[in-house]
C-alpha cells in the first residue's frame, strides 16, 4: 500500500482535487441553481393556476386587455368617421341667439323661410303650400321645444330646396314634426346614443326629378338619412310619379349609452 501511494501520489492528488472541485461545484453552484429553478418553476405554476382561476371567474388576462383596448380604439376611430359621414350641419340661422326667446325666434324663422321657399318654388313653377302652416309645425310652440323645432326647420329647408333644385312638379305635403306623435310637443331624447329628427314630404314629378330628390338629400356634409321612400305611377303612359319620402337628421351622442331594443 505504501508503495502504491508513493507511486501514484500525484495521480491521487489530482483525482482528489478533481473530486473536491466537483463537490464544491455541486454544493455551491448546482444545488443553489437547482433550488432557484425549482422555486421559479413553482412560482410559474402558481401564476398559471392563478391566471386560470381568474379567467374562469371572468377576470381578463393582460393579453386580452391589450386586444380589447386595441378594439376599443379602433371602434372610436370608426365612430368618428361615421359621425362625419352622417353629419348634418345646421346653418347658423337655425340656432337660437342667446339673448332672444327661442319661441319668438322660431316663429320669425318659419315665416321668413316659408317666404323664401315659396318664392323659389313659384319661380320654378312648382306648386307649394301657400302659408307657413303648410310646413307642418302647427300653431303651438314653447321655449322648451323651440330649439328642436329650429333644427327640424333646417331639415325642412334642406329637403324642400333639394326638391326645388330637382325640378319636381308639386310639393303637396310637408310635416316638420313627423315621428313625434304630437304637433304640440316633441319628445326629449337626451339619453339616446342616436337621436333623429324626422321630416316627411309628399311630392310629385318626373322619374328623373323624383330620384334626384332621393339622392340629393343624402349628400355628404348635409346628409339626411332616408327612413322611407315610395314612388308610384298612376298612368303607365305618363312620366309622372307620386312620391313620399321621410328623412332624418341624425344626432350621435358619443357619451350616451346604447339602449337595448
Amino acid at each position: 500500500m505504501d508503495y502504491f501511494l508513493k507511486e501514484n501520489k500525484k495521480f491521487l492528488i489530482a483525482v482528489g482535487a478533481g473530486l473536491l472541485v466537483a463537490f464544491l461545484y455541486n454544493a455551491f453552484i448546482l444545488k443553489p441553481l437547482s433550488k432557484s429553478a425549482d422555486r421559479a418553476k413553482a412560482v410559474l405554476q402558481r401564476e398559471k393556476e392563478d391566471l386560470k382561476r381568474s379567467m374562469e371567474n371572468g377576470v381578463p388576462s393582460e393579453d386580452s386587455l391589450v386586444a380589447a383596448r386595441a378594439a376599443r380604439d379602433g371602434s372610436k376611430r370608426t365612430l368618428r368617421d361615421l359621425v362625419r359621414d352622417v353629419e348634418f350641419k345646421v346653418p347658423d340661422r337655425f340656432k337660437k341667439p342667446e339673448r332672444e326667446s327661442a319661441k319668438s325666434y322660431f316663429e320669425n324663422q318659419i315665416i321668413d323661410l316659408h317666404k323664401e321657399l315659396h318664392r323659389d318654388a313659384v319661380k320654378a313653377q312648382i306648386n307649394f303650400p301657400a302659408t307657413p302652416a303648410g310646413l307642418g309645425f302647427g300653431d303651438q310652440v314653447s321655449d322648451e321645444v323651440a330649439p328642436e323645432y329650429l333644427q327640424r326647420l333646417a331639415v325642412v329647408s334642406r329637403v324642400v330646396q333639394v326638391a326645388i333644385e330637382a325640378g319636381v312638379d308639386k310639393i303637396e305635403v310637408i310635416d316638420g314634426l313627423a315621428g313625434t306623435g304630437s304637433r304640440d310637443e316633441a319628445p326629449a331624447r337626451k339619453s339616446s346614443f342616436l337621436g333623429k329628427h324626422n321630416v316627411f314630404m309628399k311630392f310629385s314629378g318626373k322619374a328623373e326629378s323624383v330620384f334626384k330628390v332621393l339622392h340629393g338629400v343624402q349628400r355628404k356634409g348635409q346628409y339626411l338619412a332616408v327612413t322611407s321612400f315610395e314612388a308610384l305611377r298612376d298612368d303607365a303612359t305618363k312620366d309622372l310619379f307620386a312620391a313620399t319620402i321621410s328623412v332624418a337628421m341624425l344626432k350621435v351622442d358619443e357619451k350616451a349609452g346604447l339602449e337595448a331594443r
